[in-house]
């Protein structure tokens, strides 16, 4: 992580938590984030020196219209594009929610089945990690055949093994150390 991302996001983290918009901006800056991800020629197009900041600040603004980023999160952006910064808006992004999740006793999951869980699975899921981490859990669910069925889940550095895969091996293992 660069010295650059950390100070850009330590700067809007302390902007929202001083004007009591962390969740706002936390939502808005994902929902920017992910259109950049997902659209590749976007990102270039920010990133190409020919077009002056002035064109790319109008066509940030034909994609969210005038009103619909919070000021704060359009004045961040402008910023990085007249500093020429917004090469690291993915990178900000990533530190700016590594200061959000302590702050809102948030912790990241991530469940990888071999098909994807039904919502009443995943909100079970949800709050059993609640009550285990005490913390509020947000669970992606990815999809991993390789697992035969069960679950994986981690989160942070700890990880739940629930696999029938893992099972298997722990069959084997224990079938290998049987002595006849």
């Amino acid at each position: 992580m660069s010295l650059v991302a950390k100070r850009y996001a330590q700067a809007l983290f302390d902007t929202a938590v001083d004007k009591n918009i962390v969740d706002e901006v936390f939502d808005e800056f994902s929902t920017v984030i992910d259109l950049f991800k997902s659209e590749a020629e976007l990102m270039d197009l920010m990133l190409t020196p020919s077009i002056n900041n002035s064109e790319k600040k109008e066509i940030l603004n034909r994609i969210y219209g005038e009103k619909s980023l919070n000021q704060y999160l359009r004045n961040f952006l402008d910023i990085l594009l007249d500093r020429s910064r917004f090469e690291y808006v993915l990178e900000i992004n990533e530190t700016f929610r590594q200061l959000v999740f302590p702050y809102k006793n948030t912790v990241e999951a991530v469940v990888k089945t071999a098909v994807p869980l039904d919502e009443t699975l995943r909100v079970a899921l949800e709050k059993n990690l609640e009550k285990r981490f005490d913390k509020k859990v947000i669970l992606d669910n990815q999809i991993d055949e390789t697992i035969i069925g069960g679950a994986v889940v981690y989160v942070g550095d700890q990880i739940i093994d629930g696999s029938i895969r893992n099972q298997l091996n722990q069959m084997k293992t224990q079938m290998n150390s049987i002595r006849l």
